[in-house]
């Protein structure tokens, strides 16, 4: 069961960021504020994008780079990291098969974090879908996720 609250309000950082932006200059640490855990995906490859946004419904404001971290699900041990572009772009190297926890968040922690297990194989063959994560300003009870295009 998901609670949503709606606040309106204007949030400087939400908007998209531009070429001075901060970076993630510290490595991103493990981080779980789900009140909820979302149902787990299964992906052979991890890329996609992070956007923006605000209200209920959601209203996209734009792309956002964002810091990620993929860690083990047991113990929490950081196992690849990878930064999105100023499009929101990211993709991660190659990945071994397990469960994990894609851990996401800003550079300026404006944002609530995103933590999402995630299953990572190496079969079936063909297309994989790109994950989008959907970043939701912090301090709010609907919080930041993951899902598919």
């Amino acid at each position: 069961m998901r609670c949503h609250l709606t606040i309106i309000f204007v949030l400087a950082s939400a908007l998209p960021f531009n070429a001075q932006s901060p970076t993630c200059k510290s490595p991103i640490e493990y981080g779980n504020r789900n009140q909820v855990d979302p149902k787990r995906s299964t992906v052979r490859r991890l890329s996609g994008s992070a956007i923006s946004e605000v209200g209920d419904p959601a209203k996209e404001i734009g792309p956002i780079p964002v810091c990620l971290g993929l860690f083990t699900e047991k113990d929490h041990r950081l196992v690849a990291s990878a930064v999105a572009d100023e499009k929101g772009r990211f993709k991660f190297g190659s990945i071994p098969s397990g469960r994990f926890r894609l851990v996401v968040r800003d550079p300026l922690n404006s944002f609530c974090l995103a933590n999402m297990p995630l299953r990572v194989v190496k079969w079936p063959s063909g297309k994989t879908k790109p994950l989008f994560i959907h970043m939701r300003p912090a301090g709010i009870d609907d919080c930041s996720y993951g899902d598919f295009k």
